[in-house]
């Protein structure tokens, strides 16, 4: 831990010259309005943004202060632990010193943040979460002690993040962060920073948005487009979550996931280059029927937030609850299941959509569309298996449906087609 003193003087220098580059004076903890603030200190006569909020340079000022909420003074003299070293999941406020304030029962400020679905996917259903402790408290979310370990492993990739830094701080610069809540369609009121470039802000510059890539942006409500009905459709009005989200999920890195509700493994690394994902760069070849504003020509890059949320969400793997403007029909609660099905008609026409059967079913677009990559009846037990328990059904017995996840995922090469692999 550093001396007390040179934490506070390096705050003291490292905020006053980001104040004069205009940066921490444009935040949003800096803002008059809906800046950082704890009453106590309010009371004390200092204004709402002020540094000492977050930072105590003194253990008591005037002998009316709060006591520091560990008892004694913390890294970068916050007024609380910056991070738990070991914390259990669901997480409470104390293991997470961004929690005692982005938490809408919060002890220091009360800070309501809703989803991406909500706040950017134009959902009106009311089972949301309200902040961000509420966020990462779902089915999935992103592991914190994870991504601490992840980037100190990696440290000379990412030299600014320190053993007492928070995990949080990965993903958001605190003393650059702005307000996208109130102008989700602004790229300037950006709350993102990349891991690789942590003193910016991602998406200011017309070059980190996603009209970079043959993107198009998904429905919102209605035809109206992402970002919260507002968006123009090209992504001139996003960030470049492909690159935000690849600055770690790459073929570079190796990321451990010690999630105890799903169980130790190492994540799929993430290829959107042209010879990786179709859903990324890569061109789609057959099976492609789906849904506006999409067409079966292809050619697009999707965002990675076109279909998961950045904190946590209902259903696994951080799948958004809502998807090109409709809310999912219900929860994907297991890998091995067809409930994924629900994600994959919020864009690809099931058979309801074919005119041919029921929702969440599959037959046209695999067997019956005219691009469909499995028309010849002879190759059924290649995917579906046999009573012996060959092919990619695991023994399903020859009978439909199989589990989506045994072709679809990132990176994935277990589908057969006339006896050749391909990836999705």
């Amino acid at each position: 831990m550093r001396p007390l003193a040179l934490c506070v003087f390096l705050c003291v220098v490292l905020v006053d010259s980001i104040g004069w580059a205009g940066g921490y004076e444009d935040s949003v903890h800096a803002d008059p309005s809906n800046g950082v603030y704890r009453e106590d200190l309010g009371n004390l006569g200092y204004a709402r943004g002020n540094c000492a909020h977050c930072h105590e340079m003194h253990s008591s000022l005037t002998g009316l202060e709060p006591s520091p909420a560990s008892g004694s003074p913390s890294p970068f003299s916050l007024f609380a632990p910056n991070y738990s070293a070991s914390p259990a999941h669901p997480y409470s406020e104390a293991d997470n010193f961004c929690f005692y304030c982005h938490n809408d029962t919060g002890s220091a400020q009360q800070v309501t943040n809703e989803d991406f679905s909500k706040v950017f996917g134009c959902s009106t259903a009311p089972n949301g979460v309200l902040s961000i402790l509420d966020a990462f408290n779902q089915r999935s979310y992103h592991n914190l002690s994870d991504i601490r370990q992840f980037i100190l492993t990696n440290n000379l990739d990412f030299p600014w993040y320190y053993e007492d830094s928070n995990p949080c701080d990965a993903c958001h610069n605190p003393h650059l962060v702005r307000r996208n809540l109130q102008y989700p369609a602004d790229p300037a009121k950006s709350v993102l920073s990349k891991p690789s470039d942590h003193f910016n802000l991602l998406g200011v510059s017309s070059l980190e948005r996603m009209s970079r890539y043959p993107y198009t942006a998904p429905y919102c409500s209605g035809t109206s487009r992402e970002p919260a009905g507002q968006g123009q459709g090209d992504g001139s009005d996003m960030p470049d979550y492909v690159g935000y989200c690849t600055a770690c999920h790459n073929l570079a890195y190796t990321i451990s996931s010690s999630n105890p509700d799903l169980g130790a493994r190492n994540l799929y690394q993430i290829d959107w280059s042209s010879s990786g994902d179709k859903h990324g760069a890569r061109n789609a070849d057959n099976g492609v029927d789906i849904e506006a504003p999409y067409s079966s020509t292809g050619g697009y890059v999707l965002s990675c937030m076109d279909c998961h949320e950045p904190h946590g969400a209902p259903n696994l793997a951080l799948i958004r609850r809502r998807v090109n403007g409709g809310d999912l029909y219900g929860e994907i609660t297991a890998f091995d299941t067809n409930a994924w099905g629900y994600l994959c008609t919020r864009c690809h026409k099931d058979d309801a959509d074919a005119g041919i059967g029921d929702h969440y079913k599959w037959k046209y677009i695999h067997h019956e569309s005219p691009d469909a990559p499995y028309p010849n009846p002879k190759q059924c037990c290649q995917c579906h298996g046999s009573d012996g328990g060959m092919g990619g059904g695991g023994g399903m017995g020859g009978k439909p449906p199989i589990n989506c996840n045994n072709c679809h995922f990132h990176g994935g090469t277990d589908a057969w087609a006339g006896g050749n692999k391909i990836t999705f």
